[in-house]
């Protein structure tokens, strides 16, 4: 992997060198049972349960053997909170806020809008925002939390600010949805249905780049488990579009631990191989069993202090 620096913000220049490194690479091979829209019948994509998990109760990469599923949903134990936890929902939330309320300011300013004013506006948008981070984040340092999130926003908003004033000098003749298509390839929070795989009707990926790149961000180290956690969102996608996903993008984010580090970005372009969408069928399918036979699966050999279920699966 490759550190980009700071913006995981893609631009479509980012996103055409990307795209273009797909293209180069060799068609992948991945078996035909393992696409998505094989949930027919007796396949392996096909769910042996309909209950609506989520693709994170799948690949959290907390428990290797899915107590935490029994602790949640058979015995009904809420889930804890960690401050690993909170760092990696801050950065998700400073992604997606940032690029929904870029695009609003774009909607509410169209046809008199530039790059520099909806600059202004966002970081005028910025202040009531980060008063609110300390009860939202109560576990990290409140002065911390509200410098990693305006970092974040602040680059999204120049990013995007200059990638505006580029779409506009390309042409006089544009709406705001065109416009918004030229400045920002980048549909954060997508939905997916994945009922027809035994997942939730709700999923929701990181974000969704045109023209057809899943996108996922890991706060935390590299594993494996990440890449069929991509895959099982593909899987979902290909069962409700029947088209292929091939290739997603992991992003792995580095966080500083003090206000003034450097926060890096590692982009990995990831082959969904038949592998990963394996791996992310047996681990969905571990959790189903776990879920209809309500056995408790015990503990695993080594437990994570960082997993939300530590202390309650200590005592039990």
């Amino acid at each position: 992997m490759r550190c980009l620096g700071l913006p995981f913000f893609p631009a479509w220049d980012t996103l055409t060198r990307i795209l273009r490194e797909i293209h180069e690479k060799p068609e992948p091979l991945i078996e035909e049972e393992l696409r998505g829209w094989n949930w027919r019948g007796e396949t392996l994509v096909a769910p042996s349960s309909n209950f609506p998990l989520g693709v994170s109760d799948i690949t959290n990469n907390f428990c290797e053997k899915g107590r935490d599923i029994y602790l949640r949903y058979i015995l009904g134990v809420k889930q804890g909170d960690t401050s690993i936890l909170q760092r990696g929902r801050l950065v998700h939330q400073a992604f997606a806020d940032s690029i929904i309320t870029f695009k609003r300011l774009v909607y509410t300013l169209y046809p008199r809008v530039d790059g520099d004013k909806v600059y202004e506006n966002m970081i005028e948008l910025l202040s009531p925002i980060l008063d609110t981070l300390p009860n939202r984040f109560n576990l990290l340092d409140s002065e911390y939390s509200k410098w990693l999130y305006s970092k974040i926003w602040k680059q999204s908003a120049r990013i995007y600010s200059a990638e505006l004033d580029e779409a506009k000098s390309r042409t006089p003749y544009h709406n705001v949805e065109t416009l918004l298509s030229l400045s920002i390839p980048v549909i954060p929070e997508f939905p997916i249905d994945g009922s027809l795989i035994g997942l939730a009707r709700t999923l929701r990926v990181d974000a969704y780049l045109l023209p057809g790149l899943l996108m996922e961000i890991k706060t935390r180290k590299p594993s494996p488990i990440y890449e069929a956690s991509l895959a099982g969102y593909a899987l979902a996608y290909e069962s409700q579009y029947y088209t292929p996903i091939d290739y997603g993008l992991l992003v792995y984010v580095t966080l500083p631990k003090e206000i003034g580090g450097e926060l890096r970005v590692y982009p990995k372009i990831t082959l969904l191989t038949s592998d990963a969408r394996t791996l992310f069928l047996e681990e969905r399918d571990k959790r189903h069993s776990i879920i209809e036979y309500q056995g408790d699966p015990g503990k695993p050999h080594t437990c994570p202090k960082t997993c939300p279920y530590y202390q309650v699966c200590r005592r039990m």
